[in-house]
């Protein structure tokens, strides 16, 4: 179900948000690189949190284009002061983990290798009366 459809161009709606099954899928279109390069307020982060009897501090996304990767952040509070007996809480995004794009990519070739392999020793369970036949 498409619950939002990016306008593209210099908007500051530049995402698609889409539900599918229990799945909600957020896309970015075209984010800008870094902040400074964000001169019309578009979406280059996503915070992904949830709300239930559980707390969470949940995560930040923004994609590296530098490393070609996902970055996964999370906050960090600390306390600021910023004059005599005043202090603000500020909050930090510090990275915790990286996804490299096409991690798990293999060779087409290889690919098709391995589901022969698959198919193959389905067929052998199924010879040996261990399970159904592969459809």
């Amino acid at each position: 179900m498409k619950i939002h459809e990016s306008g593209y161009g210099e908007g500051p709606l530049n995402f698609h948000i889409r539900k599918f099954g229990s799945e909600l899928s957020a896309t970015l279109t075209y984010p800008p690189w870094t902040d400074a390069d964000n001169k019309t307020d578009q979406c280059r982060y996503v915070c992904v949190n949830q709300e239930s009897v559980r707390a969470s501090d949940g995560v930040r996304l923004h994609y590296d284009y530098q490393r070609d990767g996902f970055v996964i952040e999370q906050p960090r509070r600390r306390i600021k002061k910023t004059g005599p007996d005043t202090y603000e809480e500020v909050e930090d995004w510090v990275e915790v983990a990286f996804c490299q794009s096409w991690h798990f990519e293999e060779d087409e070739d290889k690919m098709y290798l391995n589901a022969e392999a698959e198919w193959e020793a389905e067929k052998q369970k199924v010879l040996s009366g261990s399970t159904q036949a592969p459809e």
